[in-house]
């Protein structure tokens, strides 16, 4: 399965951008994502066109904790899903088409995070629960 994550914009931050790309990377041998960066909402849903598994990410949606992020994942891999799709919201949170498009709902956090903090949130959940997955030490619980 190939992972892809639609945002808004671009990750201005610079120790934002390097711990994102080391999650990616980590996790890149065992499950390949890429970050597509949207100029606006019309671009993010050009994208979304014909995407078999798109997830939002909502904060009023359900909240897996580790474990169960890390089940829900490889149920989708089991699944025989080729491709995930993530959206991140602008600040404003999503278009009501972007949610109308989506086929699942999950949320990182009750409490509402910057799409920059949110890409790394994902990006580093991604990592572990492939870690989890495939038995590596990273996970310590």
């Amino acid at each position: 399965m190939k992972v892809e994550i639609l945002m808004p914009g671009k990750i201005a931050d610079k120790p934002y951008q390097k711990l994102i790309e080391l999650y990616l990377e980590r996790c890149s041998r065992r499950l390949p994502v890429e970050i597509v960066n949207c100029r606006n909402e019309d671009e993010l849903l050009r994208r979304l066109a014909g995407r078999e598994c798109i997830v939002a990410l909502d904060e009023h949606a359900k909240c897996h904790n580790t474990i169960g992020f890390c089940q829900w994942l490889e149920a989708k891999i089991n699944s025989g899903v080729n491709r995930m799709t993530f959206c991140l919201g602008a600040a404003e949170g999503h278009d009501p088409r972007v949610k109308a498009a989506a086929t699942e709902f999950i949320s990182l956090s009750p409490l509402t995070l910057n799409h920059q903090l949110a890409l790394l949130v994902i990006a580093e959940q991604l990592y572990r629960a492939v870690s989890i997955m495939f038995g590596e030490p990273y996970h310590k619980a």
